[in-house]
């Protein structure tokens, strides 16, 4: 009897031991540490949400690193269910934790409150799409994650954060370490970094002859360097993009914050519809043969056949469906930017609309769709849809090769799980622009790191214009009032 109690016993212990490291591993895989420990900036905690990472990312020792994970089994995303609210709410336990009581139960499905972060724009939001606006109000949520993910956002870092966590690659980042010296306060690192750069672009600056030029040979190695992190971040300043694509090495996004146009012209909606170039295969995304080749750019992203009869050997669009389209958008169609590559293809269509005819979902629960053009058309004529419900994005960014990766390990993008209703909202004349609204959602180090940009854009010294370009606005970089409304094609 003695001999039972205690097989009993040994046996409870093992079976809450392995409970135990599976609950460990449960929540190593989806709520990292390192970017869902989020606090205040006034305290020395903030530096673990990032750090975590970089030591992961850039250590030379652990060599054993990919061999390791080939050990480790295919987890199938479509068996988990809702995996997304899962580990949402494991990332609002984690930034809410300090702030529960001692006695109050915790709870893995407890719901984070939803905080507004701009009314104004959530106006804008009623007035443009009463039904996305509901579920806005009562769902959105937004937390940093560790890779990017289909379906999920990855927004363009200011060059401060990422000369902080890219010190082991760059000239600039090991200096800006030095000048540390162990200080990791958010306020510290920023402002110093932030002095760093000024100091540095002063000095490029100096090195102009009478008309303005700058001869990049005479540059050193710092500030050359210093020159190509700048130029960098400004093509893709606070860009805050949908990944569509994330798989064997390669990539894609479109910015969901470079507004194009709002209203239809013949050449726009040749340009939405067929791209620049003339569309000679009728080919889809959604069809079993279709072959995302880099050489071929006559592939209809929307997944529609748009060309037939003499119309397609000619090289252009049927008049009629152009016709039926312009009608369909005329008082409002959302274009936008996607991207520097592809732009003389036809535009990709992005929606929330589950079950609209030849659409598909980006990713298993993302509920965000492309495609499905016809339907598109065929129901906004006939008042089942609004204009507004379908974002249109000419352009995208490609990456190959883990490019992507790579630039989230260097500190150049932040990769985000949000709700689907803050990737398919627009970006129309946001009084508050979708960068800060994005990093406030998310809280933590990331909402402080949009104060303190918002708090600097006025003492912005550097601003790089093409004359011959844009004139830019009177006044200066104070004068524009929203980022996500000055960029055109």
């Amino acid at each position: 009897m003695m001999q039972s109690s205690l097989q009993f016993v040994i046996g409870s212990l093992v079976l809450l031991l392995i409970l135990a490291v599976h609950v460990q591993q449960v929540e190593s895989f989806s709520n990292p540490p390192a970017l869902l420990s989020t606090t205040s900036a006034t305290t020395t905690a903030p530096r673990l949400q990032f750090t975590s990472l970089r030591n992961a990312m850039y250590d030379d020792d652990d060599e054993d690193f990919d061999d390791d994970d080939e050990d480790d089994e295919f987890i199938d995303t479509d068996s988990l269910g809702d995996w997304r609210a899962f580990r949402r709410n494991l990332a609002f336990d984690e930034q809410d934790g300090e702030e529960t009581e001692e006695n109050e139960p915790s709870s893995s499905l407890k719901t984070k409150p939803i905080k507004s972060v701009s009314k104004a724009n959530e106006e804008i939001l009623i007035s443009q799409n009463e039904k996305l606006a509901a579920e806005y109000l009562t769902g959105v949520w937004a937390h940093p994650v560790a890779t990017p993910e289909v379906g999920g956002l990855v927004a363009r870092m200011p060059l401060e954060r990422e000369l902080f966590e890219n010190y082991k690659h760059s000239i600039l980042g090991k200096r800006l370490f030095q000048l540390l010296d162990g200080e990791t306060e958010l306020q510290t690192w920023y402002h110093r970094a932030k002095k760093l750069v000024e100091d540095e672009m002063k000095k490029i600056a100096g090195k102009a002859d009478d008309q303005g030029q700058i001869d990049a040979t005479t540059l050193d190695e710092v500030s050359s360097e210093m020159l190509t992190l700048f130029l960098d971040n400004q093509d893709n300043w606070q860009e805050v993009c949908l990944v569509v694509e994330h798989a064997n090495s390669v990539a894609k996004t479109v910015v969901l914050n470079r507004p194009m146009g709002f209203k239809l012209t013949d050449n726009i909606a040749r340009l939405v519809l067929n791209g620049a170039f003339s569309t000679r295969s009728n080919k889809s995304p959604n069809d079993d043969d279709y072959d995302d080749d880099d050489d071929d750019d006559d592939q209809n992203t929307n997944g529609d056949r748009l060309m037939s009869g003499d119309s397609r050997k000619e090289g252009f669009m049927d008049r009629k469906a152009l016709v039926r389209f312009m009608t369909a958008f005329a008082s409002e169609c959302a274009v936008y930017v996607g991207g520097p590559d592809d732009q003389n293809m036809p535009a990709l269509m992005i929606h929330g609309i589950p079950d609209l005819p030849g659409a598909r979902e980006i990713s298993p629960g993302s509920n965000i769709y492309q495609g499905g053009i016809d339907a598109a058309v065929k129901g906004v004529l006939e008042g089942e849809y609004s204009p507004l419900e379908f974002r249109f994005f000419v352009g995208c960014h490609k990456y190959k090769e883990s490019a992507l990766d790579v630039a989230v390990h260097l500190g150049k993008y932040q990769p985000i799980a949000c709700a689907r209703s803050l990737a398919l909202k627009q970006c129309i004349s946001l009084p508050k622009p979708l960068w800060h609204e994005v990093m406030e959602l998310c809280g933590g180090e990331l909402g402080d790191l949009s104060a303190l940009e918002l708090s600097s854009a006025d003492d912005m010294q550097f601003q790089v214009v093409d004359e011959t370009e844009y004139d830019g606005p009177e006044g200066g970089l104070e004068n524009m009032e929203d980022e996500d409304d000055d960029f055109y094609l």
